[in-house]
């Protein structure tokens, strides 16, 4: 708005308020809203337009230093919220020059927050760390920077791929807003434990150790954000004071007198892990949703189609459409249960799976395969399919066999496979004493009666691995509940696990 724009519709309002007495003028300074309605009638609307007017009457409280500071004094966080020009001047723009934005950000809250808390709680790091992906990309999901960094955490590929997230033609999962913020935690947590520090973490989150150890060297090996601030890069030295400008803005967005009327929340969903090609929009259309809509609860994926090379990949549907999952892609998709977008504990139980937990081997055997096990030897033959970020050696080792025998069944002459590949899988007979059989699994009447004319005597089993693939929410605790009879510590020694933390992808032995 220009300045003789600005001296019109001053002048307009000025003018329009003598018109209609002062009781207009005494809703104006309580009820901005009832000013406007009072105004509407007496504007010349070709000049001077609705939004003039709501930006002329908005109430904008303009807070002194003293009652900013004490606020920024009484948030209680682990994150040092230090107040300084630099912090004041931020908090202006978000609470007076840039309020659209704030407005934005409260709208979108309550789909991302939930998620950031989950993994925050899971690595036991401050909850305030949740409004860094404001400062990094506004809480969209598909931000993108003119540096190439992308998502919510704006992962830079290099870095995205260092923390496992996927890049290629399909899929860029540095915008899934599970598994990003996953990586960008691990990644935050990784240089806390380098500096010590909160604000020299998001630092160097921002512009990279390199930058922040110059910084500290050049300061004469000061420690503390504020003590490095004159010699770090420009962009890092506004990074830290717009953290805490925005934590600010988002806590006291109400004595700002900033509000929104459209609150943004995304609604619980599953899991629908795809066994073959799939046409997105066709999919879509059998789950009674838009594209758009799909693609919005999988803002990861680039194309609307998911080659076959990609099996077993997931995606999320709403949960209310999963009773439609049957009919879909001739009843070859599993339906798996996701964590609720809502859960605040991530060690309560997530929604059961419809059905058993995917398993990474098919144990389905022919005639003739029983045939050939009996000839070899063998008591069992399973087929694995390959997923995304096998390899010959973790194969081998989730199935108890060794490299080369996989390579022999297989007739590999090097050690590459691709996802989606078929592996066969051979399993040797095992005996076991039937006084150990019996203490640990349930005999049959048969063997019982042969176990007691021969208590010396040993017998054949099968035995074959149940692999579960982690799902994000997933805990020692939950998994074992899945799974009757199972226990975390039985989990753990299966997997050689020494502590409680698994991640989600990670496979997990079951028996």
């Amino acid at each position: 708005m220009t300045y003789f724009r600005l001296f019109t519709v001053i002048a307009t309002v000025i003018g329009s308020l003598c018109a209609i007495g002062t009781q207009a003028a005494n809703y104006g300074l309580n009820k901005p809203h009832l000013l406007l309605d009072t105004l509407k009638p007496q504007l010349d609307t070709n000049f001077i337009t609705e939004e003039d007017l709501a930006l002329l009457v908005e109430l904008i409280p303009n807070e002194p230093d003293e009652v900013i500071q004490d606020r920024l004094s009484c948030i209680e966080s682990d994150i040092p919220l230090e107040f300084n020009k630099a912090v004041r001047a931020h908090i202006d723009y978000f609470t007076i020059r840039n309020r659209k934005y704030t407005r934005t950000m409260l709208s979108r809250e309550n789909v991302y927050f939930p998620i950031f808390e989950k993994y925050l709680e899971k690595h036991d790091m401050p909850q305030d760390m949740k409004y860094l992906a404001i400062v990094e990309s506004g809480l969209n999901p598909k931000a993108a920077s003119w540096a190439k960094a992308v998502g919510l955490w704006q992962f830079i590929p290099v870095t995205g791929k260092e923390y496992g997230l996927e890049q290629n033609q399909y899929i860029d999962e540095r915008m899934d807003p599970e598994k990003s913020t996953d990586a960008a935690l691990r990644f935050l947590k990784r240089l806390y434990k380098t500096y010590g520090d909160w604000e020299l973490a998001m630092a160097a989150y921002n512009c990279g150790p390199g930058n922040v150890n110059k910084a500290i060297r050049r300061s004469g090996g000061k420690r503390t954000f504020w003590e490095i601030y004159p010699y770090l890069p420009r962009e890092t030295r506004n990074y830290i004071p717009s953290m805490t400008a925005v934590i600010y803005a988002m806590k006291y967005a109400p004595e700002h007198n900033i509000f929104t009327d459209s609150v943004l929340y995304t609604p619980e969903t599953a899991y629908l892990e795809l066994n073959k090609e799939v046409d997105l929009e066709k999919l879509a259309e059998e789950l009674h949703l838009t594209k758009e809509e799909l693609l919005a609860l999988n803002p990861e994926l680039k194309k609307t189609k998911i080659p076959e090379h990609m099996l077993n990949y997931r995606i999320k549907i709403p949960a209310q459409s999963a009773n439609l999952v049957a009919s879909i892609v001739d009843k070859e998709c599993v339906l798996m249960a996701a964590a609720p977008i809502k859960q605040a504990e991530p060690e309560a139980p997530v929604l059961e799976p419809a059905k058993t937990p995917a398993l990474l081997a098919n144990t389905t055997r022919s005639k003739e395969e029983k045939s050939e096990q009996k000839e070899t030897g063998l008591s069992s033959k399973a087929t694995y399919t390959v997923r995304r970020g096998d390899n010959l050696s973790v194969i081998a080792q989730n199935h108890n066999v060794t490299v080369e025998e996989l390579k022999e069944w297989n007739n590999l002459k090097g050690n590459s496979i691709m996802a989606g590949q078929k592996l066969d899988i051979l399993k040797p007979e095992l005996e076991a004493d039937t006084k150990l059989l019996a203490s640990n699994t349930e005999t049959t009447a048969p063997a019982k009666a042969e176990k007691a004319a021969t208590p010396s005597r040993t017998i054949k089993v099968k035995q074959e691995s149940l692999i579960y693939h982690v799902q994000p929410g997933d805990t020692l605790w939950t998994i074992s509940q899945k799974h009757n009879g199972l226990t975390v510590e039985q989990i753990k020694k299966l997997n050689k696990l020494k502590s409680n933390a698994i991640q989600p992808g990670q496979k997990l032995i079951l028996s």
